[in-house]
């Protein structure tokens, strides 16, 4: 009887929520990756839009959070990397776009989407919060 209960019990810690980091540098890539997963969450990488895809091609649920950068290879953006992934699920999911450019037309853009916009460098502690509240219910 004892086994069931332990394959229940890590099926449950299995399920994390899942996020989407998508940014053109690989050491924040990284970063993120291992600040996120040491706060709990399961994530998944890529360094840009045509890797994204790749990557959701392979997903067996619906992502928790997406956190892009603004500015990624190739004239692409965040709000693609948002748009496509809202578009693939049919979801409203909370994003965060990252960027260095603190312009109004950045801010207005990343409010119309819906996103969080966060300044690079980004900061532990905000990046922990905005992340808690908006993956978590």
């Amino acid at each position: 009887m004892a086994e069931p209960q332990d394959d229940q019990a890590s099926n449950r810690a299995s399920v994390k929520p899942l996020v989407v980091v998508v940014d053109d540098d690989r050491s924040i890539v990284e970063g993120l990756a291992i600040l996120l997963d040491g706060w709990g969450y399961e994530v998944v990488t890529a360094v840009s839009v045509a890797a994204m895809e790749v990557q959701l091609g392979g997903l067996t649920r619906t992502p928790s959070l997406i956190i892009a950068d603004h500015y990624l290879p190739g004239g692409r953006t965040g709000r693609e990397v948002v748009e496509r992934i809202r578009t693939q699920t049919g979801q409203h999911i909370p994003s965060i776009i990252l960027t260095g450019d603190s312009t109004p037309e950045r801010r207005d853009e990343a409010e119309l989407m819906g996103c969080q916009l966060l300044l690079k460098p980004v900061q532990v502690g905000p990046l922990r919060e905005a992340v808690e509240a908006l993956c978590r219910p």
